[in-house]
């Protein structure tokens, strides 16, 4: 049965979104210690150190075999939506017209930062193109610290969202979680460790949110709007 109170409350959240910039909203799911992110991933290799030297030379090489189409590809997935992740899989959406899933997935990016931020302050990883200042991103660089990728984590989050709702795509939407994480490798803002502490943190953070009352009973709203787009055809 539908709850009539959480149908208000993305509303209500999507109004929220569509004024406040997204750095500015604190209106995710969980409270702040829900995910502890620090006491569960291990930090950053050290910038001199053979993992973090390694992660260079093979950005360098990638650099050198990169196709104009794998870059125009991965500069696309600047655009962390929910929207842009199902681009990237062939999948077409209208935003205007899937409110519900426009406010959720903006809640858990919301929820996202609200973890991912507090983390990047403490552990402050240099980015890779300022320890290297031969690497030049394919896109502005972020002025956050690079660890762990907020970007990724937000895939993650969103892969196991999505799960909940068509399980049968699960392994394609893990598989594009993988793909968003490493375009941000490909466009030169991130370190692939950065990439798989993302993993992990969305993990933690997703497993929170599927012990969270007000996501699980927003889901199935969430679910019937992308019903007609996702599940398949008879």
């Amino acid at each position: 049965m539908i709850n009539r109170r959480h149908v208000g409350s993305l509303v209500l959240a999507l109004a929220f979104f569509g004024t406040t910039p997204l750095s500015a909203q604190q209106a995710g799911f969980l409270k702040p210690g829900d995910a502890p992110l620090v006491a569960l991933i291990a930090p950053p290799p050290p910038n001199d150190s053979e993992t973090t030297k390694n992660e260079i030379s093979a950005y360098h090489a990638m650099q050198v075999k990169r196709t104009d189409e794998e870059a125009k590809f991965a500069v696309a997935d600047d655009d962390a939506s929910v929207f842009r992740f199902l681009q990237g899989m062939g999948t077409e959406t209208d935003p205007e017209k899937l409110p519900l899933t426009r406010a959720f997935f903006k809640r858990i990016g919301a929820t996202q930062i609200q973890f991912i931020n507090p983390s990047k302050q403490i552990w402050f990883r240099t980015r890779m193109s300022v320890v290297d200042t031969t690497i030049n991103p394919l896109i502005e660089v972020p002025r956050s610290t690079a660890y762990p990728s907020g970007h990724a984590t937000t895939a993650t989050m969103f892969a196991i969202a999505l799960s909940q709702m068509f399980p049968e795509k699960r392994d394609a939407f893990f598989k594009r979680a993988d793909q968003f994480g490493h375009s941000r490798f490909v466009v030169g803002v991130h370190y692939p460790s950065d990439n798989e502490a993302a993993k992990i943190a969305g993990a933690i953070i997703g497993n929170a949110l599927l012990h969270n009352d007000e996501f699980l009973e927003e889901l199935p709203l969430v679910k019937a709007e992308l019903a007609p787009i996702l599940e398949p055809k008879p």
